[in-house]
């Protein structure tokens, strides 16, 4: 099963050059972009380019009709659908291997743009907001095809930046209200070991749900 997955990731890659290489495009504009967010400017940037990719590979198989093809070869669904979660994070470790070489040269060559490191905080919270809308769109991806879960795609992209840029900022501001405040003080009573395996906790359960939808789902379709 590992070298069927590894061959179905191969495949979304190579089906991708050209949007991989315009990749280190997206990521630039990306850090243009949000120059005055702080720290958030990578995990928006990370979260921004993987789901990119993610729609693009899905795009890909439902234009070249690949469910059709896949289905007819010894290869069993469960294994189709493990392989596009994992495509996931592989996009997700390329769009921060560009972030880290575009950062780096912007430094180096002293131009007159502001960036932020990677830090572990700013990794959790990609993989946070990356497993959302990804749990999210999957199963829906799985059960009705490309074309169909376009509304909730776009529903889901601009939902989380642009509604994410709207709801943070008046969090920070309004952080003496009674809701905020006992989130805060909640958090405070806990070690950051504590709150880093509670977050993955959520996570990894995420991604449970999600994928227990999306194979109960894809196993139903015909083709």
């Amino acid at each position: 099963m590992g070298y069927k997955v590894f061959n179905l990731i191969l495949k979304d890659i190579l089906i991708q050059k050209r949007t991989f290489l315009l990749g280190i495009v997206y990521i630039l504009i990306m850090i243009l972009s949000f120059q005055q967010s702080g720290s958030p400017m990578f995990s928006a940037s990370v979260t921004a380019f993987s789901y990119i990719m993610v729609q693009s590979a899905c795009a890909y198989d439902d234009k070249n009709k690949s469910d059709i093809l896949l289905n007819s070869l010894p290869l069993n669904r469960n294994t189709i659908v493990i392989a596009r979660y994992i495509s996931t994070f592989i996009f997700a470790a390329i769009a921060v291997v560009y972030y880290i070489l575009l950062t780096g040269i912007i430094k180096i060559l002293e131009l007159p743009f502001k960036v932020y490191p990677v830090s572990l905080e700013g990794i959790i919270g990609t993989l946070f907001a990356l497993i959302l809308v990804s749990g999210i769109y999957f199963p829906i991806f799985f059960k009705v095809g490309y074309i169909k879960s376009k509304i909730v795609n776009f529903v889901l992209f601009f939902g989380v930046f642009i509604g994410g840029g709207i709801l943070l900022p008046e969090l920070i501001e309004n952080k003496n209200k009674a809701f905020i405040q006992g989130a805060i003080q909640f958090l405070s009573n806990q070690s950051d070991m504590q709150i880093a395996v509670e977050i993955f906790a959520i996570m990894i359960l995420l991604l449970i749900i999600s994928y227990v939808f999306s194979l109960k789902f894809y196993r139903k379709r015909e083709f």
